[in-house]
């Protein structure tokens, strides 16, 4: 089996054809390892990321792990290090994971985590790991080694109220009607059969559905409806968080991978759902919404996610997928649970495994080097050039902040 890094974009869009091909076989495959997402997050972080492919001497591909590698700076060691965490993360994905065909599979996840354990990081935080038990068991087993401390974490949240390792789904039947049948208490039943009665004839609502023509004004009402709900906990961050939200959304809408969908008062809009559309494995994914809190005249997100799951059923989708967070509501929708997983996986040293700087991480290395000059921090700046230096010899910007930085100390 052998394990390639790749680390550029272009090279991971000539994988295309062979990673929809694994991505079709895996049973375990989800949203955020198809390619078609990945590709908006890697495109738009270049140097964060790297993706080990597994294949055979005869060039067929069995499996893929997509990695953001960060490089951030130890205090307590005064040195560079790498982390590494699944590359969703740059993107806000909920979990993550690992693709390969389902007959190689002990071949190709012992393959990388022994590759892994060759790279060049103090800490492996897999946050969200969606992953069956048989294969967690493959994964995990050749990364058990006396330099390595493994823990399982928690994430629990809204002040112990939300595990966010929990991710509630709906198995969908074939009609909405059964839908409403099978998998709802009578009382639910009878207020979503109210409400879209009284949407449906009633000249006041309607719902629409985000088009390339509305596409500019949807994106301003997901940021206006979701700060609407979140400015009093998020505060000063608000309106950078919206905007990352309508950014991941309308990167999601050009590449025809989410359906959005808004509820109108006349002419006001009071909701907005934004899902993820995986048509080769039958999901939607609910990602984010908003709403109008001081509208009061009907169940905003009630009706919006009913509409959400009538919509994916008279498309042929079989699975809602409530994602990350065990919130009541999702439950009287009918949904079942998902667990996910959290292992960390740290260096007993607290510097990089192997003693070497990743070059992958040259790029922020770099920046993080001009930031300490620039504060005066001349002698963390001299060794973080001097950690590039070592593992990128010819590298040009370091040589000469290290040179500027001898200059003014003489």
């Amino acid at each position: 089996m052998l394990i390639e890094r790749v680390d550029s974009f272009t090279d991971f869009q000539n994988l295309k054809t062979a990673w929809e091909d694994v991505y079709q076989r895996d049973p375990e495959a989800q949203f955020f390892l198809s390619w078609k997402w990945l590709a908006g997050v890697l495109e738009n972080h270049p140097g964060e990321w790297i993706v080990l492919a597994a294949r055979r001497a005869d060039e067929t591909y069995l499996g893929f792990l997509p990695l953001r590698l960060k490089t951030v700076w130890s205090n307590s060691q005064q040195q560079l290090r790498n982390e590494i965490q699944f590359v969703g993360r740059l993107f806000w994905a909920d979990y993550g994971g690992i693709l390969c065909v389902p007959e190689s599979e002990f071949e190709v996840l012992s393959a990388f985590a022994s590759h892994v354990k060759q790279l060049n990081w103090s800490h492996m935080s897999l946050k969200g790991f969606r992953i069956s038990e048989r294969r967690f068991g493959m994964f995990i087993a050749p990364l058990v080694d006396e330099r390595l401390i493994i823990e399982s974490e928690s994430s629990i949240i809204n002040d112990g109220e939300t595990d966010n390792l929990v991710c509630p789904y709906i198995d969908l039947p074939e009609t909405f009607e059964a839908y409403l049948a099978e998998k709802l208490s009578s009382n639910t039943r009878q207020k979503i059969r109210r409400f879209l009665r009284r949407l449906e004839s009633s000249t006041e609502y309607q719902v629409t559905t985000t088009s390339p023509e509305t596409q500019a004004r949807d994106g301003r009402i997901l940021e206006l409806l979701w700060s609407k709900v979140w400015s009093e906990q998020k505060g000063s961050d608000t309106e950078r968080l919206a905007t990352t939200y309508r950014m991941i959304v309308e990167r999601g809408l050009d590449d025809e991978i989410v359906h959005q969908s808004i509820l109108w008062h006349n002419d006001s809009p009071i909701g907005i759902l934004a899902s993820f559309v995986d048509w080769q494995k039958s999901r939607l994914l609910f990602f984010v919404g908003g709403r109008d809190e001081d509208f009061r005249d009907l169940p905003v997100g009630l009706v919006l996610h009913a509409c959400n799951i009538r919509w994916a059923i008279e498309n042929g989708i079989r699975t809602y997928d409530l994602l990350r967070g065990n919130e009541p509501y999702k439950y009287s929708l009918g949904a079942a649970d998902v667990r996910l997983r959290y292992p960390v996986i740290r260096t007993q040293s607290g510097v990089n495994l192997n003693g070497r700087f990743d070059p992958g991480g040259l790029r922020e290395a770099i920046r993080l080097a001009d930031k300490f000059a620039e504060r005066n921090h001349t002698q963390s700046a001299v060794t973080a050039c001097q950690q590039i230096l070592a593992v990128s010899p010819g590298h040009e910007a370091a040589r000469c902040l290290v040179e500027t930085l001898a200059g003014a100390r003489s």
